[in-house]
């Protein structure tokens, strides 16, 4: 009886990425990465202000919406990315591979998804309303701290998950894996730096 991933995942990372590659599971992924997305539209709506004056409706349809493509933006980019810093690492990984295993990296956000969408349910507009002058967060002190915890122990997940999956992909081992996610990582910091730096000067 084959495990399923979504549970496997937690304990045997390498095993599953590589029975799902052996499968070519690319809709699995997808479908993941989707979910992931979706999730990550909520949260950046929280105590956003924005949208509130569209009704709920519409408010879910354009979030599924934003998820969906967001999601599928960042399979392609991160499957891109992740391939290629790999093989300058030494990795002779495959970019549908990669592919594959992108959204199997995800299941602990994707795990936390349902969490949010029952805080949007419960709190309704208070969720995505910019807290008062001097707080932090427009819900109860106590919803948004285990909010918090929850998100970060899924992002250290992530990383673990994903160090040993793009380390399966290419081969290598999941400390180099690691070592792609922090590459890709000073990238992101150096291009926003320079970023901030140019608008400081031109502003100035």
């Amino acid at each position: 009886m084959n495990a399923n991933p979504v549970l496997s995942i937690w304990t045997q990372p390498k095993e599953t990425i590589r029975k799902l590659i052996d499968q070519n599971k690319l809709g699995f992924s997808i479908l993941l990465v989707c979910i992931s997305g979706i999730g990550g539209v909520i949260t950046a709506l929280r105590d956003s202000g924005w949208f509130l004056d569209l009704s709920p409706v519409l408010l879910v349809f354009g979030i599924v919406l934003a998820g969906i493509f967001s999601g599928l933006l960042n399979l392609g980019i991160s499957s891109l990315l992740y391939t290629g810093i790999g093989r300058l690492y030494g990795g002779h990984g495959k970019l549908r591979d990669m592919a594959i295993a992108i959204g199997p990296m995800l299941i602990p956000q994707v795990v936390v998804v349902p969490v949010l969408v029952i805080y949007a349910v419960v709190f309704g507009e208070q969720f995505f309303s910019v807290p008062e002058a001097f707080s932090i967060t427009s819900i109860p002190l106590g919803a948004y701290l285990f909010l918090t915890l929850l998100t970060a122990a899924a992002s250290i997940w992530t990383i673990v998950i994903s160090s040993k999956a793009i380390g399966v992909v290419h081969g290598f081992s999941s400390w180099r894996g690691f070592g792609v996610l922090m590459t890709l990582a000073g990238i992101a910091i150096l291009i926003t730096f320079i970023i901030v730096i140019g608008i400081i000067m031109f502003i100035f």
